[in-house]
């Protein structure tokens, strides 16, 4: 009787034959770019940086994409695999915009945000502020999520796009 018992508890409960559930948390590696190098990011030389002219959030280091006045394109992402039985998956950053162009109306330069393969948001010189930003985001649940930021400029005036503790949760 017993046995049956066990049996029956085994395949009871939310994701069934035994722990199909999810393991809530935050996936993604290296998070705040504290090692000091991307892995297990992909991404441009030198975008990992622990320069004082872009300060970071938190810590010490961050990712700084473009700010080179010409134009440069500088790609960070990683892909993770997403716990079974997990139906909500959130991206969260902070981002700060650091621009020298003047306009106010024209977007030059530009910094898409990607997860599971869905354009997320776009953000531009035209979102610049004097510090960091959080930004959070829905993404659809899949077996493995790839988060990525492009970030794009043209030929003069730089914009500096710089992400620091980013978290890809799940529950």
């Amino acid at each position: 009787m017993a046995l049956n018992a066990t049996a029956w508890l085994a395949g009871s409960g939310s994701g069934g034959g035994g722990g199909g559930g999810c393991t809530a948390g935050q996936l993604l590696g290296n998070p705040g770019f504290e090692t000091g190098t991307a892995a297990p990011w992909s991404a441009s030389s030198g975008v990992v940086s622990n320069s004082t002219s872009e300060p970071p959030h938190g810590g010490t280091w961050d990712a700084w994409l473009d700010g080179y006045g010409s134009a440069h394109t500088d790609t960070v992402s990683q892909t993770v695999s997403v716990p079974a039985g997990c139906t909500t998956v959130t991206l969260s950053f902070w981002l700060h915009v650091d621009t020298a162009e003047t306009t106010t109306s024209t977007a030059y330069d530009r910094l898409t945000v990607k997860a599971g393969g869905t354009n997320l948001a776009t953000y531009s010189n035209l979102n610049h502020s004097t510090g960091y930003v959080q930004k959070s985001f829905s993404v659809a649940p899949a077996t493995s999520v790839t988060v990525s930021f492009t970030g794009t400029e043209d030929s003069t005036l730089q914009t500096s796009f710089v992400l620091d503790d980013l978290a890809l949760t799940v529950s």
